[in-house]
């Protein structure tokens, strides 16, 4: 997923999470999940249960690998089996994904 479109997946998630929760405190769980899930959803799931459905629907990830003996960076390419590979400018980045490298 796009940086750019982190913070308006989450606000949404989030969201979906409060007016469930809204739903339930005002007793109307029946009537969100009929909003908000397709006809047929069970709605004696666990209330953790469905907001594991919601985190599903929003997984828009991609996968992101580095190859440790050359830093190559592959990138999923869609929601597809297939990946474009980018290689670094400089040693100075193999092990990027490893996060901040320490300075001490």
């Amino acid at each position: 997923m796009p940086d750019t479109k982190v913070d308006e997946l989450l606000e949404s998630l989030t969201d979906n999470i409060d007016s469930l929760i809204d739903a339930i405190k005002n007793g109307t769980r029946h009537q969100w999940i009929k909003d908000h899930f397709l006809a047929g959803y069970p709605t004696d799931i666990k209330d953790s249960s469905m907001i594991l459905d919601l985190l599903k629907v929003f997984n828009t990830t991609q996968h992101l690998y580095e190859c440790v003996n050359c830093g190559r960076i592959a990138v999923q390419i869609g929601q597809t089996n297939r990946y474009e590979f980018y290689k670094p400018e400089s040693e100075d980045y193999k092990g990027i994904l490893k996060g901040k490298k320490d300075t001490n």
